[in-house]
Order: structure tokens, then C-alpha cells, then sequence
């Protein structure tokens, strides 16, 4: 049966993942791997994530299948946190395994019934989004997102691009904290968009991975909750990995904005369906903590206290590093960094570079550049990671 398979080649991540691990160096530096560290270099349980675990495990006493749609005070308490005080009589939202999950299952949707669609995708972007939805038979493109000399948005060649698009397109937004760039559209700019989905018809697909990393939870779904009052439908993938430290539990979410109430609940049976005959029923653990947590007001607090921690963690290393450049450097060629959003900043470096900050430095960073700022613990990392920098790059 499988003789004749050809190996498929690892996610470049997943391999750096593999090769980080196998290296023996003791001052060794992960920036690849795509998860928030603490100061200790630690991904920590959130304290409102123990105290909800604790109290899920004193009140819960079964373990039967909570449903096709999965944990319904989650899936209403992420609706809200993500379309705010839109009108939720057109939207549903279906618990997922993960972002990726959440991915999967509305890009299977739309090949059930838009099946002669294209994919646009940015350029670049993450890259799971191509397997994901060739995976499910689209036809995938890519549009101008980042301009790679000035690390910001090339917003021009972005809405040209967006005009020529119609109905037969579905195009993939970031909701905030581009992955892998950081650079990030503007309110105008969504302002802009929105408009242009609303004249052009194209279909908006946005994947939510990092709701609350940007600026706030609020301003981080801007993008979304303006081109929904602009369109007629749209979908979102959104994932608690991150803003919950949820990674290993798998916690997404995946919701449609119909045309009206009856065209909303057809989608979402054609949702089930597909979900039905992927993973059957949606894990509960996760859910079930982050529908406890914005339930609860001393929990939701004590959540978004520590979110904003995080948020302020990375703002500050961003700062700190985009200033420790200037002064190494004396220019202000990597004063973009400040201005990004996110863990990630694409730093557009060739595969020596890549190599050397690797084999001499033991900084380990995604092909092509891709930081993830937070894999800095303190200020002495920093510095190695800034001289090494200047010293492959200068």
C-alpha cells in the first residue's frame, strides 16, 4: 500500500521546531515557534484560566457529547466579543477545533456552495492558509499586502487590487496582527475596504488568530465589524489560542453573517454538515473555560487584565527593540518594528541570513525573517539578538 508514497516535505515551522530542540546550546533563542512568553520564557496557564478549571472540574459531572455546534455560552460570548452589538439574528457561530479547525470547516462550506470561487490571499501570509483551502478545492491567488522595502501595508496596490475583485471572489483578510508581517491596515483603510466589499461583491473571509495582541479587544476587530455593516454575508475563523493560552486545547470558533436569518441558518446546516463528517463533535475542555471566563465578571476581568499584560509585553519589547537598532545602527531602517502589531514582524531577510543568525548566533528565526518578538525574555537576549542582527544585516 505504501511503498511507492513520497514523503511530504515538514511546515517549515514544525521542522525549525524539530531542529531547535536537537540543538544543545545552552544560550540557544527560539523567535520562530508562534506562541506568547512571559519575561521567564514561559508560556503560562492565565490565572483565569486555572481558577475556570478548577471550577469546571467541582461543578461538571459528565462527559457526554455537548453537540454538533459545540458549547452554545461560548459560541454566543465569542459572537459578541467579535461583532459587539451588531445584530446577532443573522450570525451563528459553531465551536471548532482551533482556529485551524475553524479554517477548515467554512473553507469546505464555501466549496459546497461556491465552488467556482477563487482564494485571494495576502502576499504574504500564513502558510496553512494554502493547504487549508486547496485542500478544499479552491484556486488560490494572492493580492499586494506587504511592501517589503518599507515593512508597511502597500495600501495602493492593496485597493487596486480589492477593486477588481467580484462575486466570484472570496477574499482572506487578517482581522489584526498580520501573520507573518505585523504590519498592520489602518481604520481608514479598513473604511475603505468595507466600502469597496459592499460596491465590488466580493466575499470577506476573516481568520481572527490574535484578537486582544494588537491594541485592544476592541480596536482588533474594527476591520470586521466594519465590512459587516457594508456586506451582505461574510465568515470568521476566530481561535483562543492565543488571547486564552489555550493552544494544546484546541478552542475556535467559526461564524457566518448571512444575508438575513433563513440564509444564516441554511450556512450553518451546511457547516454542520461538514463538520459532522470531519471530527463529528468539537472538543469541550477549552470551551468550556473561555464561555465560564466572559460569563463571569471577576473572571472576565481578571482575564482581560492579564490579556492586557501580554498586549503590553510585546508592545514594550517592540519598542525597546526598534530603539536599541536605531542606536546600534544610527539610522531608522527598523523603526517599522515599533509600529507593528502582534508577536510577528517580517523582517525580509535572504536564507544566509536566516543561516547565520542560526548556526553562529543560536537565534532561531522563520525563513524569510519572521520573528516572534516575544521569544525575547529579557534585556540581555535582546542585546544578542541586536548585535547578531546588525552583524548579518549591516
Amino acid at each position: 500500500m505504501f511503498q511507492n508514497v513520497e514523503p511530504t516535505p515538514l511546515d517549515p515551522i514544525i521542522r525549525l521546531i524539530g531542529i531547535f530542540k536537537a540543538d544543545n546550546r545552552d544560550n540557544k533563542i527560539d523567535m520562530g515557534v508562534g506562541v506568547f512568553r512571559d519575561s521567564n520564557g514561559n508560556t503560562p496557564i492565565m490565572a483565569a484560566v486555572k481558577e475556570a478549571e478548577q471550577r469546571l472540574h467541582d461543578q461538571q459531572t459528565t462527559k457526554t457529547y455537548v453537540g454538533l455546534s459545540g458549547d452554545e455560552s461560548f459560541n454566543q460570548h465569542i459572537t459578541r466579543m467579535v461583532f459587539g452589538d451588531a445584530d446577532t439574528s443573522r450570525i451563528r457561530a459553531v465551536q471548532a477545533p482551533g482556529g485551524c479547525g475553524a479554517l477548515r470547516v467554512l473553507s469546505e462550506m464555501l466549496s459546497r456552495v461556491s465552488s467556482d470561487s477563487k482564494v485571494w490571499l495576502t502576499d504574504p501570509t500564513w502558510g496553512n492558509h494554502y493547504p487549508i483551502f486547496q485542500g478544499s478545492g479552491f484556486e488560490t491567488e494572492t493580492y499586494p499586502y506587504l511592501n517589503r522595502a518599507t515593512k508597511t501595508v502597500a495600501v495602493d496596490e492593496l485597493l487596486d487590487a480589492l477593486s477588481r475583485r467580484g462575486p466570484q471572489d472570496i477574499v482572506v483578510f487578517h482581522g489584526c496582527c498580520h501573520n507573518p508581517s505585523g504590519a498592520e491596515l489602518q481604520p481608514e483603510h479598513w473604511d475603505e475596504i468595507a466600502r469597496l466589499a459592499g460596491k465590488t461583491g466580493f466575499f470577506p473571509f476573516f481568520d481572527l488568530a490574535y484578537q486582544g495582541f494588537g491594541d485592544s479587544l476592541e480596536q482588533d476587530v474594527y476591520s470586521i465589524r466594519t465590512v459587516a455593516r457594508e456586506v451582505e454575508s461574510l465568515v470568521v475563523a476566530s481561535s483562543c489560542s492565543k488571547n486564552f493560552g489555550l493552544y494544546r486545547d484546541r478552542v475556535g470558533c467559526a461564524m457566518i453573517a448571512g444575508e438575513s436569518s433563513k440564509s444564516a441558518d441554511r450556512a450553518c446546516a451546511q457547516l454542520l454538515s461538514t463538520a459532522r463528517s470531519s471530527y463529528s463533535m468539537p472538543p469541550d475542555h477549552g470551551a468550556a473555560i473561555v464561555g465560564m471566563i466572559l460569563g463571569d465578571q471577576q473572571l472576565r476581568q481578571a482575564w482581560e487584565q492579564e490579556l492586557t499584560d501580554m498586549r503590553g509585553r510585546i508592545l514594550g519589547l517592540r519598542v525597546q527593540m526598534s530603539n536599541k537598532l536605531r542606536a546600534r545602527t544610527g539610522h531608522n531602517r527598523w523603526d517599522f518594528i515599533a509600529d507593528h502589531r502582534g508577536m510577528f514582524s517580517l523582517l525580509v531577510l535572504d536564507d544566509e541570513q536566516v543561516n547565520r543568525l542560526r548556526d553562529e548566533y543560536a537565534i532561531y528565526v522563520v525563513a524569510g525573517g519572521r520573528i516572534n518578538i516575544a521569544g525575547l525574555r529579557d534585556e540581555e537576549e535582546m542585546d544578542r539578538f541586536v548585535d547578531a542582527f546588525v552583524t548579518v544585516t549591516e
